[in-house]
């Protein structure tokens, strides 16, 4: 999941000079639907530490649930885990990678695939033990793939677009969060996700009817429109603070409200 070819982000950031330009040929690229290709929040945080060196402790949430009423509300709050794993991962706290491991393998569980990645709960545990920060990047990744993959053998479309969709708006939480306490319209201008996020949008719209209509799937594409439209902006602009606070707001009602059992 990278060669990120949406949007500013990582469009790309050139170290201590801020975001770079597209030439014509890489904007063809990202303005063609076919290029989408989705990114890992790891990017995404990776390219606003570059930007601001936020507290990426001062992000961690309260420990939340660990079962949930519908398998929908699960599959959402495993993906926003799965994002509190790479903040965890940025702020390089190999004790709450471990503890939010030991989440995702028990919201996996309540899934029915916690036994497919097992293995994985010992890697991320293992490899916090040693600090090694790049490895618990890729195995983030690797088990948010996995279950992904189980889900959608079982059929369960619905709830793999819901991972991702909970990993992606729990990012823009504390990206968005990240701009307002940066004041940094640079920090801000990560947020022009605007192809991605109608990406997440539009596969929620071709579930079918039943799944589509379903209350959990119905509020996270309202908040999808809500943060497309505060995602746009006049030609060759980017979102700015105000922006930023109305992506926030919308995110974080949503990751709230769904994180609540």
């Amino acid at each position: 999941m990278r060669n990120l070819a949406v949007s500013v982000l990582l469009a790309a950031l050139t170290p201590g000079t801020g975001l770079a330009t597209l030439t014509e040929a890489q904007r063809a690229k990202a303005e063609s639907p076919a290029a989408v290709t989705v990114p890992t929040p790891a990017e995404f945080f990776d390219a606003i530490d570059k930007v601001s060196r936020p507290d990426w402790a001062a992000f961690y949430r309260d420990p939340g649930p660990t079962s949930f009423p519908t398998r929908p509300q699960t599959a959402f709050n495993l993906g926003a885990l799965v994002a509190d794993g790479y903040i965890a991962v940025e702020a390089q706290d190999g004790q709450q990678v471990r503890n939010t491991g030991k989440d995702i393998i028990a919201l996996a569980r309540a899934l029915g695939v916690g036994e497919n990645v097992l293995a994985r709960g010992k890697s991320i545990a293992d490899f916090a033990d040693k600090n090694d920060w790049f490895a618990l990047r890729e195995e983030l990744e690797a088990t948010t793939n996995e279950v992904r993959r189980a889900m959608v053998d079982q059929r369960d479309e619905a709830l793999a677009s819901l991972i991702l969709a909970g990993a992606w708006l729990r990012s823009l939480q504390v990206g968005s969060r990240a701009a307002e306490l940066s004041d940094e319209p640079s920090v801000a201008a990560l947020l022009a996700q605007k192809e991605l996020i109608a990406f997440l949008h539009g596969q929620l719209q071709e579930l079918p009817e039943k799944a589509r209509s379903g209350p959990v799937v119905t509020r996270v594409g309202e908040t999808f429109g809500a943060v497309g439209e505060s995602m746009t902006v006049e030609a060759g602009g980017v979102p700015d603070l105000p922006r930023a606070r109305a992506i926030h707001a919308a995110c974080a009602q949503l990751v709230t409200q769904l994180g609540a059992k």
